[in-house]
Formats: C-alpha cells, structure tokens, sequence
C-alpha cells in the first residue's frame, strides 16, 4: 500500500460518478478499478474517465490483493451483502449512507470490521461540512444558549427512487446531524409517511424526534416539493440560527432575539399580560466556511484513517447510533406514526 490506498469503486451510477473525481483527484488514492454490473455504466466511466479499468464481476474485485480498499456505492439494499464480503475479504471498506437497513446486521458489520481490523466508514457526508462543524461548536460553547428545537428539511423535485422511500433514502442526512450537532441523545422517533407515486414506498415524511434532555426535532422530507433545499434550523434560548445546506448554496444566518423573561415558564394568572413579548434584535450571515469541500474532505477522512491506522470521523460506531434512529422510524411509520423507541 505504501503512502497511496489503492480503491476499487464498485457501483458507477449517479452517484458513483459523483465521487469517483474526489477518489482520483485525492493523493492518498489510487483508483485501480471501477466495478458494475451494468454494461452502460462501465461504458460511461470509459468515456468519461478512459484512464480507469472498469469490471463486471464484484467477486473478482475482492479477490484482487492489489486492491486494498472498496468504496461501495450501490443500491442501499445491497450494502450488507457487499460490504460483508468486502470486509471478510480483508478490505477497508467505504460503505453510502445507510450502513445496512436493518440494525442488527450494521452491528454484525461493525463487529466483522473490528476483527478484521479494517477500517469502516460511512458516507455521512454532512459532518465533513466546515458550515456544520461551526453550528457544533456554537452549540456546545453555549453562543445560541440551551437548545429548544430543531427542524431539518430536505427538500426537492428531483430524483425519485424506486428501491426505497424517502425517510430510508433522506434521513441518514438529518439523523447523522442532529447526531453529531446534539450531545444528547434521541429516545424516540414518530414517523408519519404518505405515498402518492408509489404503492408502498413513500415519497413525503414527517418526523417527530425526542432527545433525552428534552430538545425536540422535525425532520421534513418530500419528493414532490416545488424548491430545492436542505436546510436546518436551529432555535436556542439566546439565539437562533438557519442552515442551507445544498452545496452549492451553503449559508448560515444567526438570528438574534429577545424575549421578556419575567414571563417565562410562569401560568397565566389574570393580573398578568396575555401575551409575551418578543423581538428580533439582529440578523446577521456567518462567514468563513465555503473554503473546504465536505465530500472531498470525507474521502480524505477515509484514506487518512487507513493510512494512519485510525478511527475516522464518520465510523461504523457513528453509524450504528443513526441506525438506530431508522429503523425506529421504520418501526414507526409501519405502526401508523406511533412513537418508537430509539435502541441503545
């Protein structure tokens, strides 16, 4: 291996073409092989990548000992499968985002990586956004105060999955956000789906998360909504902030506001106003973020733990816990929107 970790890239579909330019424009990496089993994509990589070697068969691919590391970017229903193959065959494995569609066959996952001593990782791409690491540490230091709420939305007319619904396909995004922004933890998901495209596969979602320190969370997803946007909002005692959070449009907006303490938390008496007063004091954009790119940072994340024999960032740990939070919503929205527990 050497300084350079040598990855075959299997799964050359949108957004394997997405990533493959961040895995060969990365100096830790060289590419040595991008692997489908559909004859019109590997004829795209040639095409657009001609000095990339392309394969059909996976089995031949993990069975290459010139190859260190398998970056799988497949339909989520295969991620098990080929991951555990990946990692039985003692490859460093990058797995998209969701790690597996059942809890405990992540955990069987993230036990087979411990004993094979490989890295695993996640593509939870958001936690490699500086703008995100920023609204972390205001959060922790306390610069917004206690936090209340928050709403995250991802929405878009667009790209329609087949294989899976929305909350599946969206909520790995908010789940590994709220996750890493929040020090608590999520005890419950009640999740509520319609589908309007699809029998049985939900285009629009609508979540309700309880942490354990009693901060809530919506998390909003749709299909079919006329604009485009991942963004959050964040509300905290001393101030409140929103996140846009497409790449290509990355902001945060800090809102400062005031309102009259003397009232809060108290029953209303009749002596007393009806109403609380409150106030925007300022608004204003936070700079200093838009100098890294998050993906690129993930796949140097990735490359860096295996050729420093660390633990990255977004592991199969990280990854388990926003497990957990799917699969409750799963459990959920199958129980038509009763509230779940979050496993630990």
């Amino acid at each position: 291996m050497g300084n350079r970790v040598n990855v075959a890239l299997v799964g050359a579909g949108y957004w394997g073409q997405k990533l493959l330019p961040k895995f060969l424009a990365a100096p830790q990496a060289l590419v040595g092989v991008v692997c489908d089993i559909h004859a019109e994509n590997r004829a795209e990589i040639q095409r657009k990548f001609p000095e990339v070697a392309t394969a059909e068969s996976f089995e031949a691919v993990i069975a290459n000992r010139q190859l260190d590391a398998v970056v799988i970017v497949t339909p989520l229903a295969s991620h098990f499968s080929l991951a555990k193959a990946a990692l039985a065959a003692g490859k460093h494995v990058w797995v998209e985002k969701p790690l597996a569609l059942e809890l405990e066959k992540g955990r069987e996952l993230v036990q087979l990586a411990r004993v094979k001593k490989s890295v695993l990782f996640v593509d939870h791409t958001f936690l490699y956004d500086p703008a995100v690491t920023m609204i972390r540490e205001m959060i922790r230091s306390g610069e917004l105060g206690d936090i209340y709420h928050l709403f995250l939305q991802r929405l878009n007319l667009g790209r329609i999955k087949r294989d899976s619904n929305v909350w599946w396909n969206s909520a790995p995004h908010d789940a590994s956000i709220l996750l890493y922004l929040l020090s608590s933890q999520p005890t419950s998901v009640s999740l509520h789906g319609y589908h309007y495209l699809q029998p049985n596969l939900e285009d629009l979602s609508v979540a309700v998360i309880e942490m354990a320190d009693k901060t809530s969370a919506f998390i909003y997803h749709n299909w079919l909504y006329p604009e485009s946007t991942a963004k959050l909002t964040v509300i905290g005692s001393k101030r409140s902030l929103v996140y846009e959070g497409k790449f290509e449009k990355r902001s945060i907006t800090l809102h400062e506001y005031q309102v009259e303490n003397s009232l809060i938390g108290k029953t209303f008496p009749d002596e007393l106003p009806t109403t609380i007063s409150s106030k925007m004091l300022a608004v204003r954009e936070i700079e200093g973020f838009k100098d890294q790119e998050p993906l690129a940072g993930a796949v140097k994340d990735f490359l860096e733990s295996i050729l420093d024999d660390r633990t990255p960032l977004s592991n199969g740990d990280f990854a388990l816990q926003v497990l957990a939070v799917l699969e409750a919503g799963e459990r959920s929205v199958r129980a038509n929107g009763a509230r779940a527990t979050v496993e630990t």
